[in-house]
């Protein structure tokens, strides 16, 4: 097949949306198709402000940029990234081209605006400080018609969790035989590298890594690392984040753990694995994922993952048996669920063999394969209804 791929982001394997879009272009190519793509650089932003941009010119930047590659060659498939797509898939529709156009959602984004809601509520941190507000609600309104209309004009939408599956299936009222959960992968240097390590001291220390995001859930990060750092002194407890957000991590912290909790910055997964050996259990108590590539791949370091139960980490973890998993904010069950694999380390042994044995049923090439079903699949359905 001939597949062009478009995301407004750089072609950057160590990275969460931009990480996926290139391991699946790289295991369709090694699957012998074709497959062009359009990258952040090659799209243009003369809107500096970022949501203005997504929101007045990437549409348009899609639809032209495709528009160009569609007048050099016709395409099996194209691929474009977020609810921005909308203009394009309208464009291919009423052009009438033979190929299918799929978008590609890496956590739906009315869903996480529902999702993060009460909560931002409860910890009182709004989306927007005056003077964005002014111009966030109208923005806000405006992605949620843009998501309806690329659920209304694409010929198939691809996520990576069954909740956001059932989600737009429910809200678009779509089938599921054009809305394909296919959930992600471990990079190989998570699963091939240095060979697993028992837990044993490794079981005593607690990692979480995370850009800091509110959607992440920051604020509970802090509230366990709080408590644990009161009730389990001995523990070693590590944030990996972004340098530039250290110093607002670490004032989430309470005093205790300021001094207790180490702050590693953000890295390459060939060094990043190297941390995920140094730690037996993986904190990851997001409020909300479209899928959550981190604790998939520390469960393939044989890491015992406690996690919330949303997104990814709802369909690939076994809890109690490949991970714990755990009520989106429910600082006292996280809290209690890290102290208990502490006392059963026979246990945590168990789940952390059972999460490194789930973890590589996960591969890129099975993403590979499922995507290039879901496009047969398409292409036969559109095919089917011309006749």
């Amino acid at each position: 097949m001939k597949i062009l791929f478009a995301a407004d982001v750089p072609p950057d394997p160590n990275s969460g949306a931009a990480g996926t879009e290139y391991q699946t272009m790289i295991a369709l190519r090694n699957q012998g198709h074709t497959v062009d793509a359009i990258w952040g650089d090659d799209l243009p932003h003369r809107i500096q402000h970022g949501n203005l941009h997504y929101l007045l010119e990437l549409p348009w930047a899609y639809r032209n940029a495709i528009r160009s590659r569609n007048s050099e060659q016709e395409y099996d498939v194209i691929h474009v990234n977020q609810p921005y797509a909308w203009l394009a898939a309208r464009d291919h529709a009423l052009k009438c081209r033979p190929g299918v156009f799929v978008n590609r959602s890496h956590g739906w984004e009315t869903r996480v605006d529902e999702v993060l809601a009460p909560w931002r509520g409860l910890y009182k941190v709004p989306e927007w400080h005056f003077p964005r507000g002014v111009f966030g609600r109208p923005m806000r309104r405006m992605l949620r018609q843009y998501a309806a209309w690329c659920a209304a004009w694409a010929d198939g939408i691809i996520v990576s969790s069954s909740e956001d599956q059932e989600y737009i299936m429910q809200k678009y009222a779509l089938v599921e035989a054009t809305v394909a959960c296919i959930p992600q992968a471990p990079a190989s240097v998570f699963v091939d590298s240095i060979p697993l390590r028992r837990l044993g001291k490794r079981l005593k220390s607690v990692l979480h890594v995370g850009t800091s995001a509110f959607v992440k859930g920051n604020y509970v990060v802090a509230e366990i690392f709080t408590a644990l750092a009161k009730k389990c002194p001995n523990l070693r407890l590590t944030w990996c984040c972004p340098e530039v957000v250290h110093d607002q991590c670490r004032a989430l912290l309470g005093v205790t753990a300021r001094d207790l909790v180490k702050f590693e910055c953000w890295m390459p997964q060939d060094k990043l694995v190297h941390v995920y050996d140094e730690h037996g259990i993986f904190l990851f108590p997001s409020f909300f994922e479209g899928f959550g590539k981190a604790p998939l791949e520390a469960m393939a370091r044989g890491m015992v993952v406690v996690a919330s139960c949303t997104g990814g980490m709802r369909d690939i973890i076994r809890d109690g048996e490949t991970g714990r998993l755990i009520e989106p904010g429910q600082v006292n069950a996280f809290v209690d669920a890290i102290e208990t694999l502490q006392l059963q380390s026979d246990q945590a042994q168990q789940m952390s063999m059972a999460a490194a044995a789930a973890a590589r049923q996960y591969s890129w090439d099975r993403v590979a394969s499922e995507t290039e079903q879901f496009y047969r699949q398409l292409l036969a359905s559109k095919l089917e209804t011309k006749r």
